[in-house]
């Protein structure tokens, strides 16, 4: 199996994405040379070998942001557990053929990957501002789960007890309100938002498709590359902010009896451009007081100096960084697909558009 390692799309996450004024990083070191960590990438594929089985829906039970180890313990670093190494270098404080920092951000201070060349600078540096101003993201994330409010379904076709396979075509949903709490022993039948369908009338159309995903000796992995783009929707107190991942890549163990999934992550880029409009289309609900004076620009300007990587995955030292690497971990229990929930209700504008550009 993979070692504290490696979905998600489209979640409804009980969680606030605000900003404070400095937002320092500890976080420079490198991850302790005895620990023991597979992470920079996942196995690839074997043999080929034709699905068997009927296929199992996994439904994210656990959200691991970036606050917490995957046991839910307070740790310094925990960040550097979750995600791949998307640009395929192991990046420290003194790296000189990475991207240029933003807005006079620190190359010490943004430059550092975690364990195994790990680019995550959205749990390095961005949920440290969750956590400011709600403390135990992973926590409450993974309570609204528990209560049934929203969860991720990875749906994987052919999987039968084998313990490798190539391919596979997956398919992932996004879970809505359940009703009820789930009881986790694979007779949740789990509505689906119609957002990530093609065809809101058909359950099987789904947007987001792996179709040469793979499992090895019980780990599965969305594929050897990915040029999957989705929209990751977190809901705070009733209003959505929506993340927009470039280049997914997702794997995760399952465990020989299909019934659930452990070391899960999702790993890819946020670009900064559009993440600074996404939060600033929303914000303002969170906390009106930012739509006034300096509060918003500097929020969203402590997001820019967060991008740590360009947008299509690589690196260039000619360039200034255009995106933010992202990783997030996860665990997951079988389920049922159930019926096609109704839309859900869109966000508006607290803050308003961004003011034109006269340079």
């Amino acid at each position: 199996m993979m070692r504290l390692s490696r979905i998600a799309v489209a979640v409804y996450l009980a969680t606030a994405l605000l900003s404070v004024a400095g937002c320092g990083s500890d976080e420079a070191t490198p991850p302790p040379a005895e620990q023991d960590v597979d992470l920079g990438q996942p196995p690839g594929p074997g043999p080929e070998q034709a699905g068997d089985g009927e296929g199992v829906a996994f439904a994210i039970d656990r959200l691991f942001l970036g606050d917490t180890d995957r046991n839910g313990d307070k740790v310094p670093g925990s960040w550097k557990q979750f995600g791949f190494n998307i640009d395929g270098k192991v990046s420290s404080t003194i790296s000189e053929d990475l991207c240029k920092p933003v807005d006079g951000a620190a190359p010490s201070d943004v430059y550092p990957d975690g364990a195994g060349g790990i680019d995550n600078s959205f749990g390095n540096k961005l949920v440290s501002l969750i956590a400011t101003l709600l403390p135990e993201p992973s926590t409450k994330v993974s309570d609204a789960i528990a209560n049934g409010d929203f969860t991720v379904i990875l749906k994987v076709d052919g999987l039968g007890a084998q313990s490798s396979y190539n391919p596979l075509t997956a398919k992932l949903y996004g879970g809505a309100t359940l009703g009820t709490a789930p009881v986790w022993n694979g007779s949740d039948k789990w509505p689906v938002v119609p957002e990530l369908l093609e065809d809101a009338q058909d359950i099987e159309s789904a947007k987001v498709v792996f179709p040469a995903s793979y499992v090895v000796d019980n780990t599965w992995v969305s594929g050897p590359e990915s040029q999957v783009t989705f929209k990751l929707n977190l809901t705070i107190s009733g209003t959505t902010i929506g993340l927009t991942i470039r280049n997914v890549r997702i794997a995760m163990d399952i465990e020989p009896d299909r019934t659930s999934v452990v070391n899960g992550t999702i790993a890819g880029v946020l670009e900064t451009a559009v993440l600074v409009e996404e939060l600033r289309s929303v914000i303002g609900a969170i906390q009106p007081t930012f739509c006034e004076g300096a509060g918003l620009d500097t929020t969203l300007d402590q997001v820019r100096r967060a991008s740590d990587i360009l947008k299509d995955g690589s690196q260039d030292p000619g360039q200034e960084c255009n995106a933010i690497s992202i990783g997030i971990g996860f665990t997951a229990r079988q389920v049922q697909l159930g019926e096609i929930a109704p839309p859900a209700e869109t966000s508006g504008v607290p803050c308003g558009e961004a003011p034109p550009d006269e340079g």
